[in-house]
């Protein structure tokens, strides 16, 4: 497979955090990270950097970065390195943070 490269400052997305979570009180926020999901498991989540824009400065592919809820595209199946993988586009402006080893509580 040819690599796959964003336009502009558009950013790829790989491991997207899905799941049910459990918050430290013992709350269970449902894993429903569908765009139609309504209110259900509203958070944001973390997801691997797959690939940057030409324009893009503020992250680097395979840095972790917290995304603000619903700013990512439905995931789209492609093949890396021989495995099928989900790829989420992810919207520049959702960014609310970055990590560069994967965070804890990610699955």
């Amino acid at each position: 497979m040819a690599q796959l490269r964003p336009l502009g400052d558009r950013i790829l997305l790989k491991n997207l955090d899905k799941g049910e979570k459990t918050t430290k009180g013992g709350i269970i926020v449902p894993d429903d990270s569908q765009m139609s999901a309504g209110e259900r498991g509203i958070r944001p989540r973390w997801a691997q950097i797959y690939a940057v824009g030409p324009r893009q400065e503020s992250v680097q592919a395979g840095q972790w970065v917290l995304m603000e809820h619903a700013r990512w595209t439905e995931a789209h199946k492609v093949e890396i390195d021989g495995v099928e993988t989900e790829i989420w586009m992810g919207d520049p402006e959702g960014m609310l943070g970055t990590s560069e080893t994967k965070p804890d509580d990610v699955a």
